[in-house]
């Protein structure tokens, strides 16, 4: 009886075993071979450099290579449909920006949705974005920018790089705002507006602090506030758009990490960690320092809740400015 009793539970141990092994051994075992990590944009550019960072750690914590695949065009849009369509094993991740939040609301005809195709698994980065104008212009505060605008209504254009890009939705809210006028010259790409700005083609732009430092810190431009909540942290001395008496405007541009839907969570806790880890260490925070972007990581919970967060704010913006979906 009791060799029957020993049997039994034997046999009930092995199945418990068997049950609980399947769900464990992902996870343990992940990854068993290549990475690809998708990167929205050519490379060299900032995401590319962010991602090739973390990649270069990743592989050396896992002992398998993260291969980073270029999928540049239609403001990230490419990159995301592959990444929404691909296997969710955990084997295929992506770099995006929060073009994917504005993408949200402006390209209704985009082949996924990001609430239902894509998983936010760690925030690594924010570019904290300023209201930057020539050095001849003069003014050295917002108030007295606002008060030259006005009196100044034929005289001030500013550079952007594409209805629907951060730079002009910022812009655009801004002179909302404000009340006042400027006329919007288009540019393929930030390094273009600058010359632009240097040369006296136009007169103010909008756009993230780090491609700027080293104008601002020669004095051939100048920043009057930074278009966030808080205080950029490689500017500390620079103003809110807030601090002048507008009402926040809390839209950081981010870059982190993504999944598609439904990966087993197991092997999204196990990505998010290391992704954690990566965006933590010396070499991936001076990485980001160099590029001009701030460190800001924040795991799966959090990013998701910003992410959100995100399409609902720039879908205000989009239609309170009036910009019609593409």
């Amino acid at each position: 009886m009791r060799s029957r009793l020993r049997f039994r539970s034997s046999l009930l141990a092995f199945a418990l075993a068997a049950l609980v092994a399947p769900q464990a051994a992902p996870a343990q075992s992940f990854p068993s071979r290549q990475v690809t990590f998708v990167v929205p944009n050519l490379a060299g550019g900032s995401s590319d450099l962010i991602a090739r960072a973390v990649a270069a750690h990743l592989s050396k914590v896992w002992g398998q290579p993260v291969v980073i695949d270029n999928k540049p065009g239609a403001s990230e849009m490419i990159a995301t449909e592959f990444l929404a369509r691909s296997a969710p094993d955990g084997y295929t991740i992506a770099i995006l920006s929060n073009a994917l939040s504005i993408n949200e609301t402006l390209s209704p005809a985009r082949r996924y949705d990001a609430k239902r195709d894509l998983s936010p698994v760690t925030k690594l980065a924010e570019l904290p974005f300023a209201l930057i104008v020539a050095a001849p212009l003069p003014v050295s505060t917002l108030k007295e920018f606002v008060e030259y605008a006005k009196t100044n209504t034929t005289k001030l254009s500013y550079g952007h790089v594409g209805v629907g890009a951060p730079h002009y939705l910022t812009m655009e809210w801004f002179k909302r705002e404000a009340g006042i006028d400027l006329l919007a010259v288009p540019y393929r790409s930030s390094p273009p507006v600058y010359t632009g700005l240097l040369g006296g083609e136009i007169q103010v732009t909008v756009g993230a602090l780090g491609g700027a430092t080293q104008l601002i810190e020669a004095g051939k431009v100048k920043a009057l506030v930074a278009m966030s909540k808080r205080r950029p942290v490689s500017q500390p001395n620079l103003p809110t758009v807030s601090e002048f008496g507008y009402k926040e405007f809390d839209l950081v541009p981010w870059m982190g990490v993504f999944l598609p839907a439904n990966v087993p969570a197991d092997i999204v806790r196990k990505l998010e960690a290391d992704l954690l880890d990566a965006a933590k260490s010396p070499e991936v925070r001076d990485q980001l320092l160099r590029i001009g972007l701030e460190p800001s990581p924040a795991g799966a919970g959090e990013f998701a809740d910003l992410v959100q967060r995100d399409i609902g704010n720039w879908a205000k913006v989009i239609q309170d400015v009036g910009v019609k979906p593409q």
